[in-house]
């Protein structure tokens, strides 16, 4: 073999590993951690899993930080509308919606797994906009904590809007 067939062969070789590589890593599952707050002994957690992809899940932890309690957990996304107006979703109500209720292993909580796009699609057929958003969930009767507001991106990622604010 001579020394241009050897070249070719190595530079054949480099594009076929970077490009299996590319192919793996696009394809490894990515989970991004949104929002974490701490409020009256309770962590509320937001992430988002694989937000790139056609099957993108959100998922809502609720967690005791202090006691072991068992209660009763609403979780819910509330759009502002235009003018500051708020409009309540309760997600557990929707029955066409896609998610699934899990506990933490420790029983200190649960873990709120919802779809992206069934989301989206129920937010369409109550025709609501769009703009802004957060997540919160209901412990028991009393406590409510709520996430910081989100907005989406015209690829649909989840992202905290500029509030306009500087100093």
């Amino acid at each position: 073999m001579s020394a241009d067939q050897l070249g070719l062969i190595a530079l054949v070789i480099l594009f076929a590993s970077a490009y299996a590589f590319r192919k793996w890593y696009k394809n490894r599952p990515k989970t991004y951690k949104i929002s974490e707050q701490f409020v009256g002994g309770w962590q509320f957690i937001i992430f988002d899993h694989n937000p790139r992809t056609e099957g993108s899940v959100i998922e809502l932890r609720c967690v005791s930080i202090n006691a072991s309690e068992h209660k009763d957990f609403v979780f819910g996304m509330e759009l502002i509308q235009k003018k500051r107006e708020l409009h309540k979703l309760y997600l557990n109500a929707y029955p066409e919606l896609r998610f699934e209720q899990k506990p933490l292993t420790d029983q200190k909580g649960v873990r709120f797994f919802v779809e992206k796009a069934s989301l989206l699609h129920i937010i369409r057929n109550e025709e609501l906009t769009l703009g802004r958003f957060r997540f919160f969930v209901k412990i028991g009767e009393l406590q409510l904590i709520k996430s910081p507001e989100f907005s989406l991106s015209s690829k649909f990622l989840i992202f905290k809007p500029d509030t306009g604010k500087y100093n």
